[in-house]
């Protein structure tokens, strides 16, 4: 046998364990409930608020920080172990030529601390599984302020982007530091911006003149967001949807306030509506103990506030 056919054989034997490891991530996902895929980078680009990426050059950057990849997310797991046997034979070679030549430069996207493949995903599930610490990369960076853990899922990432361009808009984090809202699930600062700006033209039509933008959030947390939180305490909601917070809970009553009346008419307001649901949602010892055990396997089974 000569050094190419064994460098060839020895990479083969690397792809057929690295095919193995997925299949034992894929299938421990499934009991956990964890998200083990690879992030899309243009689903985490239309969330940024620069759009143009500013060229870098080439870097040595952490193999573990990336995170994502432009087109081929699908092709791999989060730690970019091959998804499909049909990935053998570029792997293959990818693998070998780390061997006898070496790798020219990926190319990734950079957002924050972590970077998205745009070209060498191939080299980069190669590096992982030889466990390389970094790679060389052509790097274009968005310019965005913001700390992305590697482990954290895509509804992670939409939330923290979404707080901050809510934070960034409203100031409500400087207005009311000690605030309350905060969310486990995506896409709900939106409903949010609504409401404010819903609540600002109101209040422009009855003073006549319309009130600056920052006073409009203020008016919002302490008119509409505080009263109808106390409602939810009140009514213990929070402990008959473990794993929420009162923001949910918050934005789910709001938006869904007429829908919820369809099922639940027999209420003259909010308050009440809060009752019955508790009411209707509270549970045993035994469901309680069951959600806590599906929690610490990392399993979510919670109504869909909010959907």
């Amino acid at each position: 046998m000569n050094e190419l056919t064994e460098t060839r054989a020895q990479a083969w034997q690397r792809f057929d364990r690295a095919r193995r490891q997925a299949v034992l991530h894929e299938a421990a996902a499934r009991l956990t409930g964890r998200d083990t895929r690879l992030l899309p980078f243009d689903a985490i680009r239309s969330e940024l608020r620069w759009q143009n990426p500013l060229y870098q050059g080439v870097q040595e950057i952490p193999v573990n920080a990336i995170v994502g990849s432009v087109g081929r997310y699908r092709e791999f797991n989060r730690h970019f172990l091959p998804l499909s046997d049909s990935l053998r034979e570029r792997w293959v070679q990818v693998d070998a030529l780390a061997i006898t030549a070496g790798w020219p430069p990926i190319e990734v996207y950079q957002v924050g601390n972590v970077y998205f493949v745009r070209d060498g995903n191939h080299r980069v599930s190669v590096a992982r599984h030889l466990q390389i610490p970094t790679i060389e990369a052509h790097v274009w960076e968005y310019p965005e302020e913001i700390e992305i853990d590697p482990n954290d899922d895509l509804d992670r990432i939409f939330i923290q982007l979404g707080e901050r361009n809510f934070m960034q808009k409203t100031g409500l984090d400087t207005f009311i530091p000690d605030h309350t809202v905060c969310f486990t699930t995506p896409g709900r600062y939106t409903e949010l911006l609504m409401q404010i700006q819903e609540l600002r033209q109101k209040l422009a039509a009855i003073d006549g003149e319309e009130m600056p933008y920052s006073e409009a959030v203020v008016a919002w947390y302490e008119m509409v967001y505080l009263p109808t939180v106390q409602i939810i305490h009140d009514s213990n909601l929070l402990a008959d949807f473990p794993g929420r917070t009162e923001a949910d809970l918050f934005v789910w009553l709001s938006k869904y306030r007429d829908g919820l009346g369809d099922e639940f008419a027999e209420y003259d307001n909010l308050a009440d509506l809060a009752q019955l649901l508790a009411e209707c949602y509270r549970e045993g010892r035994f469901n309680r103990l069951t959600r806590q055990m599906r929690r610490l396997l990392g399993r979510s089974e919670l109504p869909p506030l909010g959907e």
